[in-house]
């Protein structure tokens, strides 16, 4: 598949970033190429960019992590925008990659690219569909925008497949399961939530107002 081209503001940072890197060698620095690339190698605007994957995964990640902690609009952008970027470039180099895939659509999820954030996530997905991380996102992705029948299904396939004992993911089930009107399922979610975090005191509340709902529609009265 190949990379859809993003065509709103923060592709020009994006872009511009990526043109501006360290790896964007100018005239007079392809000495410091591989010595094993021939000199059509070096000079084809088709090569794949010559990186340093982890440095620029590691950068990449500290920019994510500092934008979806910023509170301020503006400089979680900035950072959202310089590691959708490098998150971009490590894409060009291995577009197989679902987690790289996943980061990139969880940032267009924070910045509200909805679209595609839900491209990127459904290719995530497509590649490792097995793989819990991808689908927890996807299940994100759809809970955000008050689709709740299908983030049940991503929600439930990163439960099955390594998510079973995560906090979020049997919350967000239990909420899911409340909203769909199914007490029984949501009050299982929610105590296996309050088992993987005995401290949130809400979930307690929860189970007990499911309890009297149950009750009061049982004939056990």
């Amino acid at each position: 598949m190949q990379i859809h081209k993003i065509i709103n503001g923060i592709v020009g940072l994006a872009a511009l970033a990526i043109i501006a890197s360290p790896f964007a060698y100018a005239e007079g620095e392809l000495e410091e190429l591989p010595k094993n690339l021939t000199d059509a190698e070096k000079l084809s605007p088709y090569a794949k960019p010559v990186i340093d994957s982890d440095a620029v995964e590691a950068e990449a990640d500290s920019y994510f992590y500092a934008g979806m902690q910023e509170e301020d609009k503006n400089l979680k952008e900035a950072y959202l925008s310089q590691a959708l970027a490098k998150y971009m470039l490590l894409l060009s180099v291995n577009p197989k990659d679902a987690t790289i895939c996943t980061q990139i659509g969880i940032i267009h999820d924070a910045l509200d690219h909805t679209q595609i954030a839900k491209e990127y996530l459904f290719r995530a997905v497509s590649l490792d569909y097995y793989n819990p991380f991808p689908n927890f996102y996807f299940g994100e992705h759809y809970y955000k925008a008050h689709e709740y029948n299908n983030a049940l299904k991503y929600y439930k396939a990163a439960y099955d497949n390594g998510y079973k004992k995560q906090y979020v993911v049997n919350y967000k089930l239990g909420i899911i399961y409340e909203k769909l009107g199914d007490i029984a399922k949501a009050k299982q979610y929610y105590t296996a939530a309050y088992k993987a975090n005995p401290d949130n005191t809400e979930l307690t509340d929860k189970i007990e107002a499911l309890n009297k709902v149950y009750y009061s529609k049982s004939d056990y009265k």
